[in-house]
C-alpha cells in the first residue's frame, strides 16, 4: 500500500498527498486539528486523525516452507484453470473513497476564532480541495471586512467634521469680516456726539459691506466669533426722550412687517460706558433658522439712538454677554443734553406755571425743529390753554380755578384786555412783543403769588395740559 496521504480539515481544506512522516510532524506541532479525515492512498475510507496516527498493525508471520506443498495441495483445481495473464495482472488501487467523507451538517465548518494562528501561520504547502466540495470562499468575509473599515473611516471622517466645521466656519466668516473692518477701534461720530469703544472681537465695517442692508443706519458692527451684527441708528423724538420704552414699541412695530414671527423675550436696563439706557430682548425665525435679538435705546435729550444687534440663538448666551461688552463702550457725549438744561434753566424763571419735565418737553420740541426759544414763554401760554381743552372736566374745572387766583392782582380792564391776547395766542395769531411781555409779567407775577401747594398743583395740571396739546393736530 501506498505511504502518500492526503488530509480533509474540518473547514473543507485538504492538503496532500504527503507522506506519513510529514503529516505525523504537522500534528505534534498542532498544526491539524483532531477533527481532520485521513486517507491513505488505496484505503477503502477515511480514518480519524488519532486512528490514522495509531502504530500500524505487526505483518502477518511467513509460512514456513514445510507447510508450502500442503497450502498448495490444498487449492481448489478450479484454481488452475485461472489464466496466466490474469494472475500476473497487478491488483488494483483502491480509489479515493468521495463517498466517505462524512456529512457537512457532522462537521461543521470551523469558525474563524477557533482556528489556531499557529496553523494559520504554517500551512502546508501543496495544499489542494477536495474535488467533490465546493470551494471555500472568502469573498464574503473579505466584503464585510471591506464594508466594515469603511463605515469605520467614513464615521471617523463624520466625527472629525462635525468637530472640525463649526471651527472652520467660523475662521471664514472671520476672515470675510475682516476684509471689510475698519482698522479703528474707537469709533465716534462729532455730528451725533456719539463715541463707541470696541470691544475685542467687535469691528466697526465699512460703508458698502455685503453682509446686511439696514435703511437709516449710522454705523455697521459684527461680532464674527459669534455670528453677530449689529446697527446704530439714531431719531429725533423729543416727545420720548423721557419714555425709553415707548422708543422700544416704536422700533418693534417698525420691525415687525419684514419680521412677522418676531416676540419679546423681556426688557431690562442696561450699563452704558456713560449713562444707562433701555434694552429689549427679541426672538423669531429667519426661514428655518432660529435667532436671537437685542436693541438697546438711550438718549442725548431729543436725539435717542438705538443699537439693534442679532445672532443666531444656537450662540445662546455668549451672544448676551457681546451685546453688554458692546454697550459699556457706548458713550454718549451729551451735547444735546446739555443744552436743554440750559434752555430749562432759562425758562423756569420766565414761565414758573410749568413743571421742569413739561418745560424740558419744550424745549426739545423746539431745539429738534430748530427753533429758538425767543418765543418759549409765549409757545407755554398756547400749549397750555390749548390743553387746558383735552383735560377732564373736574381737572380744567380746577385749573381755571386756580387762575382766577392768579388773575385777581389785575385790574378789569387789563385782565380783560389780557383775556383777547390769550384768545389770540391760543388760535396761533401773533401779537405784539409789547402785549406778550404785559401778559407775561402779569402770569409771572400771579403764579408767584399763590400759595406754594396751589402752585405746585397749578404745575402739575399744566404740564398735563402741555403735554395733551402735543396730541392735538
Amino acid at each position: 500500500m501506498s505511504d502518500q496521504y492526503l488530509l480533509h480539515l474540518p473547514d473543507g481544506t485538504e492538503y496532500g498527498p504527503v507522506d506519513r512522516a510529514t503529516f505525523e510532524t504537522w500534528s505534534r506541532e498542532g498544526r491539524l486539528p483532531a477533527e481532520t479525515l485521513v486517507w491513505l492512498e488505496g484505503a477503502p475510507e477515511w480514518v480519524t486523525l488519532e486512528k490514522a496516527l495509531a502504530p500500524p498493525a505487526p505483518a502477518p508471520v511467513p509460512a514456513s516452507p514445510a507447510s508450502a506443498p500442503a497450502a498448495a495441495a490444498s487449492v481448489p483445481a478450479a484454481a488452475a484453470s485461472v489464466p496466466a495473464a490474469a494472475a500476473s495482472t497487478p491488483a488494483p488501487v483502491s480509489p479515493r473513497p468521495a463517498s466517505a467523507l462524512p456529512p457537512k451538517d457532522d462537521h461543521p465548518e470551523t469558525l474563524p476564532s477557533m482556528r489556531m494562528p499557529a496553523f494559520e501561520a504554517k500551512a502546508p504547502r501543496g495544499a489542494r480541495r477536495h474535488p467533490d466540495q465546493p470551494a471555500a470562499s472568502t469573498l464574503p468575509r473579505t466584503v464585510v471586512l471591506t464594508s466594515v473599515g469603511v463605515a469605520v473611516v467614513v464615521a471617523i471622517l463624520a466625527g472629525l467634521w462635525a468637530v472640525l466645521h463649526p471651527w472652520v466656519a467660523r475662521r471664514r466668516a472671520i476672515a470675510e469680516v475682516q476684509r471689510y473692518a475698519l482698522a479703528d477701534r474707537r469709533v465716534e461720530d462729532p455730528s451725533l456726539g456719539l463715541a463707541i469703544e470696541l470691544p475685542a472681537g467687535w469691528v466697526a465695517l465699512r460703508s458698502g459691506h455685503p453682509f446686511f442692508s439696514h435703511p437709516g443706519s449710522r454705523l455697521g458692527l459684527a461680532q464674527p466669533a459669534v455670528r453677530a451684527f449689529g446697527v446704530v441708528a439714531v431719531a429725533s423724538r423729543p416727545r420720548q426722550m423721557d419714555d425709553l420704552d415707548a422708543h422700544l414699541d416704536e422700533l418693534l412695530q417698525e420691525r415687525l412687517p419684514r419680521l412677522p414671527s418676531q416676540k419679546e423675550a423681556g426688557r431690562s436696563d442696561v450699563q452704558l460706558g456713560k449713562g444707562r439706557g433701555r434694552l429689549v430682548r427679541t426672538t423669531w425665525d429667519d426661514g428655518l433658522l432660529p435667532m436671537q435679538g437685542a436693541t438697546v435705546t438711550w438718549a442725548d435729550g431729543y436725539d435717542l439712538f438705538s443699537l439693534d444687534a442679532w445672532a443666531p440663538a444656537s450662540e445662546g448666551g455668549a451672544f448676551a454677554t457681546q451685546v453688554e461688552a458692546l454697550c459699556l463702550g457706548i458713550v454718549p457725549k451729551g451735547a444735546i443734553t446739555a443744552r436743554i438744561d440750559e434752555g430749562v434753566e432759562r425758562l423756569a424763571v420766565e414761565v414758573p406755571e410749568l413743571p421742569r419735565d413739561a418745560l424740558r418737553l419744550l424745549v426739545a420740541e423746539r431745539l429738534a425743529d430748530g427753533r429758538g426759544l425767543d418765543d418759549a414763554p409765549s409757545a407755554a401760554l398756547r400749549m397750555v390753554s390749548r390743553g387746558l381743552d383735552a383735560l377732564g372736566a373736574a381737572e380744567a374745572a380746577e385749573m381755571r380755578t386756580i387762575y382766577q387766583q392768579v388773575w385777581a392782582p389785575v385790574p378789569e380792564a387789563e385782565r380783560v384786555r389780557l383775556a383777547g391776547l390769550m384768545t389770540e395766542i391760543k388760535a396761533g395769531r401773533p401779537v405784539s412783543a409789547e402785549d406778550l411781555l404785559a401778559l407775561r409779567t402779569a402770569v409771572k407775577t400771579g403764579v408767584l403769588a399763590l400759595p406754594e401747594e396751589q402752585r405746585a398743583r397749578l404745575q402739575e395740571l399744566s404740564g398735563r395740559a402741555v403735554r395733551k396739546s402735543l396730541l392735538l393736530p
